[in-house]
């Protein structure tokens, strides 16, 4: 069924928001309109009050970039008519610690109106702690997928550059947003009107949500020798349980000695040191992007104890756990 025009969209800031990410979602609007000739689409601005400032009428929300942007306080139960149709909660790069029960509950209302509602770039830390991705796929940015999936470990969490699924969306940021609009803009209103759109940016193609948002550093390395990527593959998904490189060697069908050669001509190290620095570069992250503890991370990542962990990232990074935590 066609909602009524213009179809009404909330922009939530989340602190720290990218700025990139909302001005492609919220330019692909205006853009919109000025291809059909009307006004499709309204949007607005919107954050907690608490994250405005404290003199009136506040100084905005700061995005990533320390660029704020002035936003109407969140509502509370807003009249139908003025309810919005669909809500993209816009995050950055510390979304993950974020609360706000005011959104929240917002969120949650809306849900029960049947608006879609969404993310873009981190705002999925938001939203899937609202219970809103429950049942639904999602995505996030690359960066943020290992906290993502500690976090969240019973949802259905994918690596492509946006999700739509039923009522729900998300995308993993920057000029994805971009995509995902113009990907609305062809639902309601066809092909040619969101070419148009994208034309007005130089995108030559509306990329689909299939297409995957980032490859490995490890998998480029890897090049076109499918042993070598199957192995790093392998070690990717078991970081929490590390295996022998005899059973990977196995698993790829190569002997360990082949296995230990290919990587030393291809990555300049042992399997077993680059599985070790795999693991180690996973806790790195998590302890940047969760609030996990030490030796939660520790456990995640396949070492026996947090001090076992501290130990082997002192050596690669040269920082403690709470020194890397704190930005050392």
């Amino acid at each position: 069924m066609q909602k009524a025009e213009p179809v009404r969209v909330e922009f939530f800031l989340v602190p720290g928001f990218s700025l990139l990410a909302l001005a492609c979602a919220v330019d692909a609007l205006r853009a919109a309109n000025l291809v059909l000739g009307r006004r499709a689409y309204d949007w607005c601005l919107t954050a907690d009050p608490r994250d405005l400032g404290a003199s009136p009428p506040g100084d905005g929300v700061p995005s990533s970039s320390h660029i704020r942007l002035p936003a109407a306080p969140l509502a509370g139960a807003a009249a139908p008519a003025a309810a919005p149709d669909l809500i993209a909660v816009v995050g950055g790069e510390r979304s993950h610690s974020y609360e706000s029960a005011a959104l929240g509950a917002s969120l949650t209302r809306a849900a029960g109106r049947g608006a879609r509602i969404g993310s873009i770039s981190d705002g999925a830390f938001p939203v899937a702690s609202a219970g809103l991705f429950d049942g639904h796929r999602s995505t996030i940015h690359w960066k943020c997928l290992d906290a993502y999936r500690e976090r969240f470990p019973g949802l259905d969490i994918r690596t492509s550059i946006f999700e739509i699924d039923r009522n729900r969306f998300s995308c993993a940021g920057g000029t994805t947003s971009l995509d995902l609009m113009l990907t609305f803009v062809m639902e309601a209103h066809g092909a040619d009107a969101a070419s148009q759109v994208a034309e007005n940016y130089v995108h030559d193609r509306i990329r689909e949500a299939a297409q995957e948002q980032h490859v490995t550093a490890a998998i480029r390395m890897a090049g076109r020798n499918r042993h070598l990527a199957e192995a790093i593959l392998l070690m990717e998904r078991h970081l929490e349980d590390p295996l022998s490189v005899d059973r990977i060697a196995d698993a790829v069908a190569l002997s360990a000695r082949q296995l230990t050669r290919l990587f030393r001509a291809r990555l300049h190290r042992s399997p077993g040191q680059f599985y070790l620095e795999l693991r180690i570069d996973r806790a790195a992250s998590l302890l940047r992007q969760t609030g996990m503890s030490v030796s939660e991370i520790a456990v995640a990542c396949g070492f026996q104890s947090a001090s076992h962990l501290g130990r082997h990232l002192k050596r690669r990074h040269g920082a403690t756990p709470g020194q890397w935590r704190r930005g050392g």
